[in-house]
């Protein structure tokens, strides 16, 4: 639904709208990863993309494991450089020039605290509109 959220801010404010994602894999270990999972988020995000073209801003991924690398290296040649173009590898809590390309999209009071930002409260609350019920989500 967040890309009907996106299109939904964007038709009513008039600003054009994108999803950015932020990704922390800390402690994520490969006998974690659920590939068939993998396999339908990339199929519903292809759906997503025809339907909502270019509504994918950047994927932040922080504490990734060393282990990623290997099907990243494999993988990157083979992407097309407009995918390639939005996903990041970054260390926000240690780094303040990744820090700061983050501050794009979220303030440091925003930022939860353990990206380097002022937020002490992880998870973060979900967004809601003023009446708490979100558009086109069939309430």
């Amino acid at each position: 639904w967040s890309f009907q959220w996106l299109d939904y801010i964007t038709r009513t404010t008039g600003r054009y709208t994108l999803e950015v994602r932020l990704l922390d894999m800390k402690g994520f270990q490969i006998s974690d990863a659920n590939f068939e999972s993998v396999l339908i988020d990339g199929k519903a995000m292809r759906i997503m993309e025809d339907a909502y073209p270019q509504m994918l801003e950047s994927i932040y991924i922080t504490n990734s494991p060393a282990w990623l690398q290997i099907p990243w290296r494999i993988l990157r040649p083979v992407l097309p450089k407009r995918v390639i173009s939005k996903i990041d590898f970054i260390s926000p809590e240690t780094n303040e020039e990744e820090r700061h390309r983050l501050s794009r999209f979220v303030t440091a009071e925003d930022l939860p605290v353990r990206f380097g930002g002022k937020n002490p409260q992880w998870p973060v609350p979900p967004l809601s509109t003023k009446d708490g019920v979100c558009p086109n989500d069939g309430a």
